[in-house]
């Protein structure tokens, strides 16, 4: 295998993906969804993991070629979970992250901070004339802290204080968030079954 598409067309999130894969021994050319002219489906699965698959499938459907998806999603608990499936949307709706930051912390007072990311990653591709799917998770635990802290990571890690750090996300290296954040536990889960499946 040569090539995957990231069904993605955030160029941090494509980042993020390349350099872990290519840290962990998995040397292929990695493309996103703007390399191919791909507009984004609708995603109006009920998970994470079938907004994953979604976009998994519609980008190998038109590429033909071995594609990685993933959904994410902040998920807070005093709020019964929101934003999670329409994390991204709600900071569009706010007006950006800072300002959807700032709503978060105020209608967080008085409640509990407690927080999560969750990541699904699917994965599609064709080995033997038959197409496959597969569909790997990673969640880490936290707290939301205001106001937002560092400058490194994406999203809402300015506001993500992971359990046993001391730190927000963004206050991290990239080197340490590529380690433990939610997309990793699931990218490595991947991994793992990728070197399995591909071994030469």
């Amino acid at each position: 295998m040569n090539m995957i598409v990231v069904a993605s067309g955030n160029k941090g999130k494509i980042m993020q993906i390349k350099n872990f894969l290519s840290e962990n021994d998995i040397n292929v050319d990695i493309k996103g969804m703007k390399d191919f002219d791909i507009n984004s489906p609708i995603e109006n699965g009920k998970t994470y993991a079938e907004n994953a698959l979604i976009k998994a499938r519609h980008t190998f459907k038109i590429t033909g070629l071995p594609t990685l998806a993933d959904d994410s999603g902040l998920n807070i608990d005093f709020l019964n979970g929101f934003p999670g499936l329409v994390t991204a949307r709600f900071a569009e709706a706010c007006g950006g992250y800072e300002k959807s930051f700032e709503i978060i912390s105020k209608c967080l007072e008085g409640g509990s901070k407690r927080i999560s990311f969750s990541t699904a990653v699917a994965f599609v591709y064709e080995k033997s004339g038959k197409i496959n799917e597969k569909v790997f998770e990673g969640k880490i635990n936290g707290e939301f802290v205001y106001p937002p802290r560092g400058e490194n990571g994406f999203g809402y890690c300015p506001c993500f204080k992971m359990d046993g750090y001391d730190k927000t996300l963004a206050e991290l290296s990239d080197e340490e968030i590529v380690e433990i954040n939610h997309r990793s536990i699931a990218l490595k889960k991947f991994m793992d079954f990728f070197k399995n499946e591909f071994k030469e």
